[in-house]
Parts: structure tokens; sequence; C-alpha cells
């Protein structure tokens, strides 16, 4: 939910934030020296863009660590991105987060998890949710972090654009007569401790939606295709434009997802992950 505009220009919400499957690829290395090499590659449907957002979000979380610690190194980043550009599903944030956890392994930095936690509000107000991931309810800007319990695995299809929405833009065009009434956040977080996901998809709600709907007027057919299709609710990811269809089961997800192929540029079935950061080789936020 959208609270009201703040004195700092940016709004206080309360958001209910959850990890999935679909991720990008971040890697990063040491070279000889300056200027840093960052490579970009992009699944096919996606395109080519001019200037990727990520890009700067990396360079600057490489200069906030070097600040704290007083290294720099040149670095080698390859990101292969299967998350649209400005998509509403936080992977310019995600990618910030991967980028301090993984310098500060790099650098041997050893910056703790409250330190990383402010590093990362000043990347994006996503950052500091997005170092911890798993489920959680974000307060104030969207920095302020609470973890809560999620009893089961969640099922989803995402319908997914190309066409980036600014986030700015909706939030620029929101007002409180959008916003009528608030909805308990505590009968979600209930809905998602018993386990439930047909008591959960009575619970969703996005105070974006209606902006992002009159912004893109085809997210309304796309919403309704979904629950033609047999979602059991679906619903706007962030800003926008991705929507969302929450799923009895993945054998559930991968039936509505056939129902709306041709509906949205990239469909696809994905389930709940512990983390936004995930590495094999255990890379992690120190405790």
């Amino acid at each position: 939910m959208v609270r009201g505009r703040r004195k700092d220009g940016y709004h206080e919400i309360a958001t209910l934030l959850h990890s999935v499957s679909l991720a990008d690829d971040l890697i990063v290395a040491e070279r000889a020296g300056p200027p840093d090499h960052i490579e970009v590659d992009f699944e096919p449907w996606l395109g080519e863009a001019a200037i990727p957002a990520e890009q700067n979000l990396v360079t600057r979380a490489a200069d906030l660590v070097s600040t704290r610690t007083g290294r720099r190194s040149g670095l080698e980043v390859c990101l292969r991105k299967r998350i649209p550009l400005g998509a509403g599903l936080g992977g310019g944030s995600a990618n910030a987060a991967g980028a301090l956890i993984a310098l500060n392994r790099l650098w041997a930095a050893e910056i703790g998890a409250a330190e990383l936690n402010r590093m990362g509000a000043e990347l994006g107000s996503d950052v500091p949710y997005c170092l911890v991931g798993g489920t959680a309810l974000a307060t104030g800007r969207g920095e302020v972090v609470r973890k809560v319990e999620a009893a089961q695995p969640l099922s989803f299809v995402l319908g997914m654009t190309r066409e980036p929405l600014s986030t700015t833009e909706v939030y620029r065009a929101w007002s409180p007569g959008l916003s009528p009434h608030e909805p308990e956040p505590e009968l979600l977080l209930a809905a998602l401790a018993a386990g439930d996901p047909e008591r959960l998809s009575g619970l969703l709600h996005n105070d974006l939606e209606p902006v992002a709907l009159e912004l893109r007027p085809e997210l309304r057919h796309a919403k309704a295709a979904l629950l033609d299709a047999g979602a059991l609710g679906a619903g706007l990811s962030g800003s926008g434009p991705t929507l969302f269809a929450l799923a009895q089961c993945e054998a559930h997800a991968h039936e509505v997802a056939t129902g709306v192929e041709g509906v949205f540029e990239k469909v696809a079935v994905v389930s709940s992950r512990p983390a936004c950061v995930e590495s094999a080789t255990g890379l992690g936020v120190p405790r």
C-alpha cells in the first residue's frame, strides 16, 4: 500500500516482497587495472538496451565498497539479463545487492550486515530487501525490512513485456484518492503463515495497479486473461508492467501459463526462493 508522499520526496509504503526463481547471472572478478569492463548479455526475447541501469548500479556499488575500505581494483563484470528492465520485478536492485555481496567477498572487506544494509539503501529503496530476500514486509520508502514466515513455497506465472514502465511516472500519477481503503497487511501475513494460496489470492492488492492500468490500458485485458486461464488471483508486480498470477501448485501454474500464450511477450512459471542473491560458492550476507 502507498500511505502518502514524504517530505524527502519519496512515498511511505508497506509492501510484501517475495523472492522467485527468475534471476539474472552476475559474475564479478578483478582485472589488471582500471577502467572497469562491464558486459551485459540479454536473453534473446529482451532485445538490446542502450545503457542498462544495472551497469550504473554495479559501478556505484563498487564505489561504495571502495569508499568504505579504501580498496579499488579494476573489475571484470558479466551480467546475464533474464529479468526485463523497468519491469517492476526488482532486477536492478537484485543486481546491486549481488554486486555488494560479491565485492565484499572479493575484496575481503568484512563489511557486516548492518553496514551493507545502509549501503544498499544508498543505491535504491529495494536493495536492502534484496540483500536478504525470501519473504519480507518492507516499510518506510521500502528500505525498512522485516522478514516474515511463509509456510510453503508458492507457484506463480509472470506475464512480462520488453517495454518498461517508469516507477517515477507511476508514483507521480498516484493520488490518495486512488487508495480509498488500506488493506490490513497482517491478514496477508497470516495467509502466508498458513500456507493457503486460495486464502492469499483473495487478499492481493496493489495501490499502484489502478495507475499502471491507466498508463498501460492493455494490462487490463492481460490481467483478465490470467484470471480466465484459471489463476487463483492476479495483480501488478511492484510498479509494473509485469503481472503475476498465483497458482495452486506448479502444475496448475503451467496450465495457466499455457492459457495465456500470446497475451504477453514472455510468460514464465516461477516458484519461491529463499534469497534474492544465491551462489554455488555459498556467497551470502554476513551475519
